[in-house]
């Protein structure tokens, strides 16, 4: 049984799509210890939340161990998908500096995991402290970059370059990212996304995932000096997408437990993906219960 070690922050999360409004748990580990629970994987997350959030932490698979580090504040986040396109998203915050330290996790035994999947929401979630504590008691890590490219801009969040990446990349053995957000790490520079993967990877990562969303996705290994192009699975319906990179990356992580082969990696994680499109995840009793306003701030992703 592979055993992996989650991180990142938990959150208040409301979708609105067609019409219907939903309140429930959201953040990358939540989704991921799902998929990797039902992959039948021993999981650990550490997790940051606000008191406010407390009951939160009951819709997580009974079966994993979590370990919290209690904030003031609980991360909130508004999914809005104005249309029938999965990949078109309006997105509005709340962000608290909610961050895991070394400290916090200093006391856990790293050698009982094979891989831990980092997935900061915001530049504070992980510090480079952090990524580089995990790297060296030799845990492969998977990072998902997207956190990192999100900042304030007055009352607006917006994605910028993540200006000292070299200084996290360097720990980081598989880098996650969907094509805006690859777009965005390399100032807009006029170069494909095969060219973006690869000129990241000379900065650490053996592989470079970039996610297509319903055009697929592409993965550059450093080590083969190859790159897989990998076709999306068509869902027999949309019902919800949020969180479909996250799964993305749990899927390939669990799949890279057995088998080396990228392209093979990248299928598997392209259909778990394309079912987890078809599933509702915020249809738990716990969606009555969240009713705070969410500031105006807005990230907008069409692509």
């Amino acid at each position: 049984m592979s055993k992996f070690l989650i991180l990142g922050p938990v959150t208040h999360d409301t979708i609105m799509k067609s019409g219907s409004t939903c309140h429930g748990i959201g953040g990358p580990v939540y989704y991921q210890s799902n998929v990797l629970s039902t992959l039948k994987s021993d999981v650990t997350a550490v997790i940051t939340l606000g008191r406010d959030g407390n009951d939160l932490i009951d819709y997580f698979p009974p079966d994993m161990e979590l370990v919290t580090i209690w904030k003031d504040e609980t991360m909130e986040f508004e999914n809005f998908y104005p249309d029938s396109n999965p990949n078109h998203r309006v997105q509005r915050a709340h962000i608290p500096l909610n961050s895991i330290k070394v400290s916090h996790i200093s006391n856990i035994d790293m050698d009982a995991f094979d891989a831990a999947l980092v997935s900061p929401l915001s530049p504070g979630d992980i510090p480079s402290q952090t990524l580089k504590y995990i790297s060296q008691q030799g845990l492969p890590v998977y990072l998902g970059v997207q956190g990192y490219l999100r900042h304030l801009e007055g009352h607006k969040v917006i994605l910028k370059p993540w200006k000292n990446h070299e200084k996290f990349l360097k720990y980081v053995d598989f880098l996650f990212m969907d094509e805006v957000e690859a777009g965005v790490m390399m100032g807009q520079l006029p170069l494909s996304l095969d060219e973006i993967s690869s000129k990241l990877s000379l900065l650490g990562p053996e592989e470079v995932i970039i996610t297509r969303g319903s055009r697929g996705s592409v993965i550059y290994s450093q080590s083969r000096d190859d790159t897989y192009r990998i076709h999306a699975f068509p869902s027999k319906q949309t019902v919800d997408p949020t969180g479909l990179g996250d799964t993305y990356l749990a899927a390939y992580a669990f799949k890279k437990q057995e088998s080396s082969d990228p392209q093979e990696c990248g299928i598997f994680a392209s259909l778990v993906s394309s079912l987890k499109l078809e599933k509702k995840e915020h249809s738990r009793g716990v969606c009555n219960k969240l009713k705070k306003d969410v500031p105006n701030l807005f990230i907008d992703y069409s692509f």
